[in-house]
């Protein structure tokens, strides 16, 4: 499957929110980066990682969607401006109903959509994992080239 097809596809998914929120989605990437993946649930992967970016930042915030391909791996990053995620926090977020204090805070959510996110990843032997730092939280998702 190709890449930025299916990155578009979240986009444009995205594009009311963005436009009702007042932010930002960017995508960058090699437009012939293609993929070995059930397309349907890899979308939905990566859609639960951008919708969690919506969800905790603020009006005006920006989210890139990247990837790259490299010998053996391809990588799809989400990253926005939000409001960072405590170093304690990280090793848990994409664990079943881990929700940070501040998330309980600013939405409704119970805390599954990084732990699903997680899991489709898993089942396409990929991993995934985040850092934040200066403001800037940045999601990894790194799956096996085709």
């Amino acid at each position: 499957q190709n890449v930025a097809d299916m990155m578009g596809y979240i986009e444009r998914h995205f594009a009311y929110q963005a436009q009702q929120q007042e932010k930002t989605l960017i995508l960058s990437g090699n437009e012939e980066v293609t993929l070995v993946c059930d397309q349907t649930w890899l979308i939905e992967a990566i859609s639960n990682i951008v919708k969690n970016a919506f969800d905790h930042t603020k009006t005006g915030a920006t989210i890139r969607i990247t990837w790259r391909a490299f010998a053996s791996v391809v990588q799809i990053i989400v990253s926005d401006n939000g409001s960072g995620i405590h170093p304690e926090d990280l090793p848990h977020i994409f664990k079943r109903f881990y929700r940070m204090d501040k998330a309980r805070s600013m939405n409704h959510s119970y805390g599954l959509g990084l732990s699903i996110a997680d899991s489709i990843v898993s089942k396409h032997s990929g991993k995934t994992w985040a850092e934040s730092a200066d403001g800037v939280n940045t999601f990894f998702v790194q799956l096996p080239a085709a």
